[in-house]
């Protein structure tokens, strides 16, 4: 009798251990007080290939080539060491504005890409947006899978106010990855920005533009 007790005793003790075993990686976004920490709202994702068929496929779809009539030079830098590419990369950013005014706009990096290696657990990505952006999981336009041809460097959301947004994203543990900064694009128009990134690894952009 004494064996059989110290049995389950033992079993008892093992079993959430061996449980422990399958869980689903940390989420700490999920415990984050007060959600979310900005309210962001995504303007523009920033895509990266090494063809013409990204920019091609998005004409066809309706996306509108933007044509500038100012550049702003000086910035480049500031936005290839944002985005983590080459400089001449950012200089040579083409732009899409969506087909509908609720839509998304479309950036496109030409570039050569190594092997795609970027993935995230699917309940800290959702926890991720939900909590510290107060948005959903966004996506891609529709017709553009994602591949090692096509992957999306940057996530562009706007916010009202960033140094109020620096202040909380720090207060709760989030890295900022590149500290606010206030320049002057062509796309933009005078604007501070920073950046912070997400749970595979993709950077989010947080913009406040001077209309805002």
């Amino acid at each position: 009798m004494q064996t059989s007790s110290l049995c389950r005793v033992f079993v008892a003790l093992l079993l959430p251990a061996l449980a422990s075993c399958g869980r689903t990686p940390d989420n700490p976004y999920k415990a984050i007080q007060n959600p979310p920490i900005v309210q962001a709202q995504l303007h523009t994702v920033t895509l990266v290939t090494d063809g013409a068929e990204v920019a091609e496929a998005l004409q066809v779809k309706g996306y509108a080539a933007i044509a500038f009539s100012s550049n702003y030079p000086v910035s480049n830098s500031v936005e290839s060491s944002l985005w983590s590419v080459p400089e001449p990369v950012a200089a040579g950013a083409a732009h899409f504005k969506a087909p509908d005014a609720a839509g998304v706009n479309v950036r496109v990096l030409r570039m050569a890409l190594a092997a795609n290696s970027r993935s995230a657990d699917s309940a800290v990505e959702k926890a991720f947006f939900r909590n510290v952006l107060g948005a959903d999981v966004p996506g891609v336009p529709a017709g553009l899978p994602l591949s090692d041809k096509i992957r999306v460097q940057v996530w562009t959301y706007l916010i009202p106010d960033i140094l109020a947004a620096n202040k909380r994203l720090r207060e709760n543990g989030i890295p900022v990855v590149f500290d606010p900064v206030g320049i002057t694009t062509a796309y933009f128009g005078d604007h501070k920005t920073m950046a912070i990134r997400a749970p595979d690894g993709t950077i989010v952009e947080l913009v406040q533009t001077a209309a805002q």
